[in-house]
């Protein structure tokens, strides 16, 4: 099933192009998937506009479950596009190399589904690239490996991505442009003799799991993240290994640093604060006043475990809808600054001054919680790793810019942390 797992308001600020249609139908798609895998013909048929029950009798639909049964459960469900009032997924299947296509009208209604080859273009690796598949309980993770050509053992960093729908490149479905900042990342440091491990993470790209969102909470993608430095552990072509997390991403690759032995933690535009004091800020900047004051009520409410009582609207009920409660509220448990102090490796704190979703304060009081880590400043740096104005607007147009190259002083800092690691 794909997730939205929580991709904070800023973002939703910043990509316009996450449309009013998507927000309703991708909720409606995840549904379709929850019913199909449970046989729920019933409950499916309600989601079929008028046009296809015509044409699909209920009665009809339990005939389709049995000719689809043979396929598996549905796992995932992606975003393909929006095209003349059409809202089109598409879902992959568990046994099948086969994939359902599932399109809502402009009524919000299954306009269609049927079931064909997978025609979407994949990536071609290329030279030093390695396809990596590593499964666990409930997910299966698809990622990459760049190795340099050297004969002695180097050091290998694994890239840990930031929130909602980012896949392995640093891309997200929420985003018009392609920033590529991790393909970047692992391009240039495999120049300077550093493997790099990307990964999409679980329910995005090629990654699947067997988890509703309802399901899904932060500790899963500690356990992906863990598992994946455990399949690095067994190639012997590596030194040492090094995590790199980046926004999310750097609380989950702290957690995951604290259950498997690694050798070094890097920090990238990493929270210093729980999630919850990060939300209360960006919601601050962005929301009006009556808005904010229920964002706070319901942030509050989700933490202490309490039911949500506010009445959600203007955007507040997509972010706060029933099935990412549990996600946030696993999410919230976790400090950044008591989590990093229980780390006895060495620490890299890299953050940008020109980020407009993680300030400078927040590499602060990392740096703060464990003095002995290494605190950098890059000046000019955005949320992305690339070199942005200070001006809010003129910072969020550069994440649609594909030409934009990572900032120039990001690959030194980096390389030279990974270097001395011993």
């Amino acid at each position: 099933m794909k997730h939205i797992f929580l991709t904070l308001f800023l973002s939703l600020i910043l990509f316009k192009s996450y449309s009013q249609d998507r927000t309703a139908t991708e909720p409606l798609a995840e549904r379709f998937i929850s019913y199909f895998n449970a046989e729920q013909a019933d409950s499916l048929y309600m989601l079929l506009s008028d046009e296809v029950k015509q044409k699909l009798p209920l009665t009809n639909v339990y005939a389709v479950f049995s000719q689809l049964k043979p396929l598996g459960n549905l796992l995932k469900n992606e975003y393909a596009n929006s095209e003349k009032g059409i809202t089109s997924y598409i879902a992959t299947f568990e046994k099948s190399s086969m994939v359902l296509y599932l399109n809502f009208d402009k009524n919000n209604k299954v306009a269609g589904f049927f079931v064909n080859a997978d025609k979407r273009e994949k990536a071609a690796l290329k030279a030093g690239e390695e396809p990596v598949t590593v499964k666990t309980s409930s997910s299966v993770i698809k990622g990459t490996l760049s190795v340099p050509k050297v004969s002695q053992k180097i050091p290998v960093a694994l890239l840990i991505a930031g929130s909602g729908p980012t896949d392995r490149n640093g891309n997200s479905a929420l985003s018009n442009g392609k920033p590529d900042y991790f393909l970047k990342i692992s391009d240039s440091l495999r120049v300077n003799n550093i493997a790099v491990l990307r990964y999409d993470k679980r329910g995005v790209g090629e990654s699947s799991t067997t988890k509703t969102e309802a399901e899904f909470n932060f500790e899963d993608g500690v356990n992906d993240a863990s598992a994946l430095i455990n399949f690095l552990k067994k190639d012997t072509r590596f030194s040492r290994i090094i995590i790199a997390g980046h926004s999310e991403g750097s609380l989950t690759g702290i957690l995951a640093s604290e259950r498997e032995k690694v050798d070094g933690l890097i920090s990238l535009a990493g929270a210093g604060f729980p999630i919850d004091d990060i939300m209360k800020t960006q919601f601050k900047e962005v929301l009006p006043a009556e808005d904010y004051k229920i964002a706070l009520g319901v942030l509050d409410s989700i933490k202490a475990d309490k039911q949500v009582k506010q009445q959600l609207k203007h955007g507040l009920e997509v972010h706060f809808r029933m099935s990412i409660r549990p996600y946030l509220s696993s999410w919230m448990k976790y400090n950044p600054q008591t989590e990093l102090v229980k780390l006895n490796i060495p620490v890299l704190i890299v953050q940008g001054t020109h980020d407009i979703q993680v300030n400078v304060e927040n590499a602060r009081q990392l740096k703060k919680a464990k003095p002995d880590a290494q605190l950098v400043l890059i000046e000019g740096m955005s949320h992305i790793l690339k070199k942005a104005p200070a001006d809010r607007e003129q910072n969020i147009a550069t994440y649609s810019n594909d030409d934009l190259q990572l900032h120039p002083k990001l690959i030194s800092v980096l390389t030279q942390f990974i270097n001395v690691i011993h």
